[in-house]
């Protein structure tokens, strides 16, 4: 007896092989070598005796009085009232192969996206359960190579950017997949659409065409970051471990859409960018659509448990110029944006840090800024293998709004990527100075996992200094590479000492696994970092 699923097989230009004695229905495009995980597992999830390990049940006689009529997978609410109709009637009905054949085309007809078969079931009494299954054919690559065969493109649209920004000879080209088969050349074009608008994702859709049998095809644009006028502010999350140091944790959650969004973060014991050691939260509004794309807003509150190493406190204590540690340090800091350009933006706001002493003590200092800077982000596709970005900034903080701490903060940075194929090289470099009794969170810092790497910072200035400057060279290939640290932080009136270290291993932007060495240092002790961010 010829079972009702059968396998229709690639390289017969998506045609089936069918039973010739009953079976003239359209097949499902199963793979020979049954990697059709969706189907199976419907066929195995079916509440029906015996299902486990059991080949199908022999094809029931016509006029065999159908017990049941269902759909599996599929939400039957998607299917024309009419086509639910039609297998809801069957309930009751003798079983006639041509009827439920003509069933399993109108579905497929109507989803093109999908592929349809019918299972039976035996049941009491000489009647038969009627099971329609269906897949959505985009849950499997090697499905949708087979409608891809089996349907013919109606048309061909653009979505998501003015048709006449595409060139005409592009265009062109696009049009000529009416009429035919979807095939590789479909993919190709999708790589010329990106290329032709640089910043754009572009996707493809299949959608039902007007008549059976043909599908329309979609190429839909999407803005990448990189086009908006305000980005939102990059996630601080990373895992990484520091031998020298220890482990740091900081996670980010972002939620919202397009325009909005709420970041819920928390840090874990993290000392991987500030002298302190910090545990804690911190829960960030932003808006980058306020009336107009160029105008952003955001809000970050954020309160921090904080502890200090002993050489930091050691420094501290033997230098009383800096400001007492803290226990805890709650934040409040608004901050407005406004886009002069796509690569242009100035910012500017206020805020509020309230320290409680790190002794018990109810005593407690506010530390209160007025914020202004510059920032700047360009990106070239020099051509399909080669990009270059750029990344600026400049940033001040000015104490005012009856601060207890009187202070003022410089700080600017730039980096250079330049990207060809597997090959990259990243150069950057940072300067930065305070003058005032700035507190200890805003004192800087170097020698962790990302600048000066092969150092300790708590052996370098362990209470950070009021000045810094640092620049760094890496290559990549594949994500394997080496890089050239350099830097000095201090404070007025010492001595600003150059510090050098390099180092190799994996670069990833989301995974770094590196051993670096500090050069200009006696020995060859080396330090070891592994971590991801994202």
């Amino acid at each position: 007896m010829c079972p009702l699923v059968t396998v229709r097989r690639h390289g017969n230009a998506g045609r089936s092989r069918k039973c010739a004695s009953r079976y003239n229905g359209p097949p499902l495009a199963l793979l020979a070598d049954m990697r059709i995980v969706t189907l199976l597992l419907l066929l195995a999830s079916l509440a029906v005796p015996c299902a486990v390990a059991r080949a199908q049940e022999p094809e029931p006689a016509e006029g065999t009085r159908i017990e049941s009529a269902e759909v599996s997978g599929f939400a039957i609410d998607q299917l024309s009232p009419g086509l639910q109709r039609d297998i809801e009637s069957l309930k009751g009905e003798r079983f006639e192969r041509d009827r439920i054949n003509r069933l399993v085309e109108r579905i497929e007809e109507e989803h093109p996206e999908v592929v349809a078969a019918v299972r039976t079931v035996s049941r009491p009494d000489d009647q038969v359960r009627v099971i329609f299954l269906i897949a959505r054919i985009s849950d499997d690559g090697d499905l949708v190579s087979n409608i891809n065969a089996r349907y013919t493109v109606e048309s061909v649209e653009i979505q998501g950017v003015p048709e006449g920004t595409i060139s005409q000879s592009l265009r062109d080209r696009l049009q000529r997949l009416v009429g035919g088969r979807l095939d590789t050349e479909a993919d190709d074009l999708i790589d010329e659409l990106r290329a032709e608008r640089p910043g754009y994702d572009v996707s493809r859709r299949i959608q039902r065409g007007t008549k059976p049998g043909q599908i329309r095809v979609v190429f839909e644009f999407s803005e990448t970051e990189r086009l908006r006028w305000i980005p939102f502010i990059r996630s601080r999350s990373r895992y990484v471990y520091h031998s020298e140091q220890g482990w740091s944790g900081v996670h980010d959650i972002p939620m919202g859409g397009r325009y909005n969004r709420a970041t819920v973060g928390f840090a874990f014991s993290n000392s991987d960018d500030l002298v302190e050691e910090y545990s804690g939260f911190r829960v960030r509004f932003e808006s980058r659509r306020v009336g107009t794309e160029r105008v952003g807003l955001s809000l970050e509150v954020s309160r921090f448990n904080n502890t200090f190493r002993e050489p930091t406190l050691t420094a501290l204590s033997a230098n009383p110029a800096i400001p007492e540690p803290y226990r805890t340090r709650l934040t409040v800091e608004p901050i407005g944006t406004v886009a002069l350009t796509r690569q242009v933006r100035v910012f500017g706001g206020v805020s509020f840090s309230n320290l409680v002493a790190l002794s018990h003590s109810p005593d407690s200092q506010m530390a209160s800024t007025v914020i202004g800077g510059l920032a700047y982000t360009q990106r070239w596709d020099l051509d399909s293998k080669s990009r270059s970005n750029v990344d600026a900034g400049y940033e001040i903080r000015s104490s005012a709004l009856d601060s207890d701490l009187s202070y003022r903060r410089h700080f600017g940075h730039a980096s250079y990527r330049y990207d060809h194929d597997d090959n990259t090289v990243i150069a950057s470099v940072f300067l930065g100075r305070v003058t005032g009794n700035a507190p200890l969170f805003e004192r800087f810092s170097l020698g962790d996992t990302s600048t000066l790497r092969g150092w300790n910072k708590f052996d370098i200035a362990p209470a950070g200094g009021d000045h810094v400057f640092h620049q760094s060279l890496e290559y990549r290939f594949h994500n394997v590479g080496l890089f050239l640290d350099a830097g000095s932080v201090w404070d007025t009136g010492t001595d600003k000492r150059i510090r050098t270290s390099t180092g190799f291993g994996i670069l990833g932007d989301n995974f770094f696994l590196t051993l670096a060495f500090p050069i200009n240092e006696g020995g060859a002790n080396g330090t070891f970092m592994v971590g991801v961010r994202f």
